[in-house]
């Protein structure tokens, strides 16, 4: 799996061929795959006589094809179910010679991208792992009290690429009973973080390549908040799945109002009446902001919560105040990094701006 964020370069290599003059490079994506008309055609002429090796980034021209839409509850009771194809972009690439406008083809590569990026140090074409959310301890909100059919009910959901005969194993962390899904075709499936039935205790969750190699490893663990009403934050991370994180504690909302003030003169002279003032606004209109604050969590989480800042593609659940996913900004751009040796317990603030007017001025 290729991740579209950051540059994927195909290279065209025609060292030590006679009497080329450039390369072309078709690009077929999602329907197009299989047809004779390629979604992007790309061609370069040589760098120089000496130099007959030819980069192109398809990166850009991937992006194009995805369509997100927010998390669904109804996947967040389901497991080994297909990814929307919206998650996941195929493509097929076919590479040419060119011989004073004579094109052979070469070969042609396929494969899959989601919207995700490489960090600079994982080096060139790195490609993601199977799993779509690193390893590692994570927290949700459980109340027995609220339904699994609302949002803020469930505990959201990861993405695995599977292959046929790969399982993913949950254990429950109270008693150790064990409920086991197996993957009867390959592709990129869906599964809940927490089996139902292990939702009051939380579970661990392994991914076996081929039902025995282990590759994957996460606890996903129960956290019951009396005080405050937990909001939900989903975003794609950096794999270009959908990830879930719960602000357990305290939040507040503020409103800035922006608006265009400008001064007029009276119609009449000398003016009469003072009621109608000078000074006058236009255009006025305001947004929203939050401030949530995560609970206690562990060392590791900032990594998490990284992702989130790095995000383009972020919504927000308070369900007591509004039932719908909400499109949000993330207005907090820096993040301290603590440690429970430097820091004791850790709780992380981050705002989070609203990314619509509160007056509808759509035209």
């Amino acid at each position: 799996m290729n991740l579209a964020r950051s540059p994927y370069i195909v290279e065209i290599d025609l060292t030590g061929v006679a009497n080329v003059t450039g390369s072309k490079l078709e690009l077929y994506l999602g329907s197009n795959i299989g047809t004779a008309n390629p979604s992007y055609t790309f061609e370069k002429l040589i760098p120089a006589s000496n130099n007959l090796k030819m980069y192109y980034n398809i990166s850009p021209y991937i992006r194009e094809f995805f369509n997100f839409t927010v998390w669904q509850n109804a996947t967040g009771l389901a497991y080994n179910i297909a990814t929307s194809t919206n998650f996941v972009v195929p493509y097929e690439v076919k590479r040419y010679k060119d011989e004073s406008g004579t094109f052979t083809l070469l070969g042609t590569d396929t494969g899959n991208f989601m919207d995700g990026y490489n960090y600079y140090m994982d080096g060139y074409n790195a490609t993601a792992v199977r799993v779509f959310l690193d390893e590692g301890e994570y927290f949700y909100n459980y109340d027995a009290t609220i339904s699994t059919s609302q949002g803020n009910g469930l505990w959201g959901s990861f993405d695995v690429d599977m292959s046929t005969g790969d399982t993913i194993k949950y254990t429950n962390l109270r008693t150790g009973a064990t409920h086991v899904e197996t993957a009867s075709g390959d592709g990129v499936k869906s599964f809940a973080r927490v089996y139902l039935s292990y939702a009051a205790d939380g579970n661990k969750v392994e991914m076996f390549a081929g039902g025995s190699a282990l590759k994957w490893t996460g606890t996903f663990k129960p956290e019951c908040e009396p005080k405050y009403k937990p909001v939900i934050i989903d975003f794609v991370n950096r794999y270009g799945s959908w990830a879930r994180i719960f602000f357990q504690k305290a939040n507040k909302r503020s409103v800035n109002v922006k608006t265009n003030e400008y001064k007029f003169n009276p119609k009449e002279l000398p003016y009469t009446s003072a009621n109608n003032g000078q000074a006058k606004e236009l255009n006025t209109n305001g947004t929203e902001t939050i401030t949530l604050n995560t609970g206690w969590v562990n060392d590791g989480y900032a990594d998490y919560l990284e992702q989130l800042l790095l995000s383009e593609r972020v919504t927000l659940l308070d369900y007591d105040v509004n039932p719908n996913y909400t499109p949000v900004k993330v207005k907090s751009k820096t993040l301290k990094k603590q440690t429970g040796l430097n820091d004791g317990m850790i709780n992380y603030t981050l705002d989070f701006e609203f990314a619509f007017d509160i007056l509808n001025n759509v035209i």
